[in-house]
């Protein structure tokens, strides 16, 4: 009795997971979508700088740093854009995980990593460096993708009923990852997405919740999909960083210049 109740349950389970993968080849297959054919020229580079000068793209580039919170990575971000020096702060995602603090050097991604109040070394540093810079990356493309619109490798064009579609070719961690764009007097409405990261392609996320600060900038607090929705949250402008507050990058820069007098010395 107990035999057959357990095989049972087992063929109810495993209808049940095949019910849930079928549903989620269908739901992806329903809205895959075909990267459009879009135009390169001066329609899309004008469309290009409106979309520019709504976000404010000269504020981004005159913003010292810039802090966030990402979900649903649960992921605290320091960006030092003058310094290229980055903090990602990982959340434990359980009781008995540790809290992970890591601080690099984005182009030499030299860094630190603390876990717990502890330094980590060798080979576990390495593998959290590259965990952070991804993250990173990633994180810092969903705040303000509209800042990488001219990034190298970054192809512009557009479409016949008007929307932006970008490239990027060469570059960062995904390249050849595709973007089409709708805005509305240059304010970014909606985005369809074409990306190694996202199985489905062309699925639509909405630009929600815009907030604007002192310097200018703009941005979108909110992404959302039928699938998923993109949060970010305590997002803070520093224009004069560190300014007068203790410089948390302070020892990872004398670990920089160790190394460098290291080398020099080899």
């Amino acid at each position: 009795m107990k035999l057959a109740l357990k095989k049972k349950t087992l063929t109810y389970i495993f209808i049940l997971v095949s019910l849930l993968v079928t549903a989620g080849i269908w739901v992806i297959i329903s809205i895959t979508r075909d990267v459009p054919q879009a135009t390169a020229g001066p329609a899309a580079e004008r469309m290009t700088r409106s979309i520019e000068d709504f976000t404010g793209i000269d504020a981004w580039k005159n913003t010292d740093a810039i802090s966030f919170h990402f979900r649903p990575g649960n992921r605290d971000h320091l960006f030092d854009r003058n310094r290229r020096l980055v903090e990602v702060s990982f959340a434990p995602e359980s009781e008995v995980d540790p809290s992970t603090v890591v601080r690099f050097q984005l182009d030499s991604r030299i860094g630190l990593v603390l876990q717990n109040g502890q330094m980590l070394q060798e080979p576990q540093k390495s593998a959290w460096i590259d965990k952070a810079y991804r993250a990173h990356i990633n994180d810092v493309f969903w705040l303000n993708p509209f800042a990488a619109l001219r990034a190298p490798g970054a192809v512009r064009r557009l479409t016949a009923e008007g929307a932006l579609l970008v490239t990027f070719e060469s570059g960062g961690v995904t390249p050849g990852d595709s973007y089409l764009i709708y805005a509305r007097q240059g304010e970014p409405v909606r985005w369809l997405l074409w990306t190694q990261a996202i199985p489905a392609r062309g699925i639509e996320f909405s630009f929600e919740d815009w907030k604007s600060f002192g310097n200018g900038l703009k941005i979108s607090q909110k992404r959302v999909s039928f699938l998923r929705e993109i949060q970010l949250d305590h997002i803070q402008i520093h224009e004069d960083f560190p300014g007068n507050q203790p410089d948390p990058f302070q020892e990872l820069l004398q670990r920089i210049e160790e190394q460098k007098s290291q080398s020099a010395e080899d």
